[in-house]
């Protein structure tokens, strides 16, 4: 996988979203300290090559300061798309909203649908997750997210069957 970019457009015409993503093992220098710890915590899990799966994950307490800001969302295979499952408080509040239960499908479509999904795909279609460096203004234009880490979790330590996200936000 290469950086590319992408770019999404509001309704309005503004820039919801512009940026890259990056496989986490080419972007761990230049992203956040708090996404570094939360990278480290998931890697230190992994056993033997294999992924930690969501119950390691929620044992292990790895990095508690930064729980409010995590979301884990379940693959669904039939339609293609991922249910939010959890959420923490800053994952809610920059939403304005808490869409546990809901699919990506049910809170987001046009361009922005696209680009959600395709960073969970590329999550789980490479090892160590993602890093995209997308910088999006939210809603209520209270936080500006500068990066989303994406890494796959595998009930099974091999079939991705969630993905533990980590939004890096800058409160203005």
């Amino acid at each position: 996988m290469t950086d590319f970019g992408h770019t999404i457009i509001g309704p309005d015409g503004s820039v919801l979203g512009a940026g890259d993503k990056v496989p986490c093992e080419l972007a761990m220098q230049r992203a956040s300290n708090e996404s570094r710890r939360v990278y480290e915590a998931w890697h230190k899990l992994r056993m033997n090559g294999n992924l930690p799966g969501l119950t390691d994950w929620e044992n292990a307490k790895a990095v508690p300061d930064l729980q409010h800001s995590v979301l884990v969302t379940e693959i669904l295979a039939e339609p293609h798309d991922y249910r939010y499952l959890k959420l923490g408080s800053r994952a809610i509040e920059v939403r304005g909203y808490d869409p546990t239960g809901k699919t990506v499908r049910d809170c987001y479509e046009g361009d922005a649908l696209v680009f959600v999904l395709d960073n969970y795909d590329q999550a789980i279609a490479y090892p160590y997750g993602i890093v995209d460096f997308s910088i999006e203004v939210v809603r209520d234009h209270d936080f500006i997210e500068l990066e989303t880490l994406l890494l796959p979790l595998a009930d099974d330590g091999s079939t991705p069957s969630h993905v533990l996200v980590y939004g890096h936000f800058l409160l203005r």
